[in-house]
């Protein structure tokens, strides 16, 4: 933009805002709405950048009738994701399924007594990894063995358990 640009742009808006915003108030709910739209008409005139803004009345208001059909296409995406919300019964309810708890038990009974059934030294450093939290390095330096050992103890743990989860009915 040049100099004369920002009051070219100053000029339109003097003439065409009055007939913009009621343009915009006439179809919208809102005055907010109205003058919000009626700034867009302008902001995407200054981002047309030319130097001259000769612009004529029906290219203004083909910008609001495009700038309009954008706002109801974003209100009506707004309202069908509104309705499906609504409509989604299962939304913030944890349903206690007594199916749901029986499975979980039983899956938790399954791991603990795989994680039992694991060699001592898997067991302790699968437990330390994956229940305590406590990093790779630090259990290696623990038992006196390498970093790959410890990750080699993990796997085989963890293969372990998800045979036995897989094996159950």
């Amino acid at each position: 933009m040049t100099e004369r640009a920002p009051a070219e742009l100053e000029r339109v808006s003097r003439q065409y805002r009055p007939a913009l915003l009621a343009y915009f108030r006439r179809r919208v709910s809102s005055h907010a709405e109205a003058e919000d739209m009626t700034q867009e008409v302008f902001i995407r005139l200054a981002r047309k950048g030319e130097d001259n803004l000769e612009v004529s009345e029906p290219f203004i208001f083909r910008i609001a009738a495009n700038i309009l059909r954008d706002h109801a296409r974003r209100q009506r995406v707004r309202h069908a994701y509104r309705s499906r919300v609504l409509q989604d019964t299962s939304l913030g309810i944890d349903p206690l399924d007594p199916h749901r708890s029986l499975v979980a038990r039983e899956t938790l009974g399954a791991l603990w007594s795989g994680i039992q059934a694991l060699p001592e030294p898997t067991r302790q450093i699968f437990v330390l990894y994956r229940v305590e939290g406590i990093d790779k390095q630090t259990i290696a330096d623990s038992f006196a063995l390498h970093v790959r050992t410890v990750e080699k103890h993990i796997t085989r743990a963890m293969v372990a358990l998800a045979r036995r989860i897989e094996k159950r009915p």
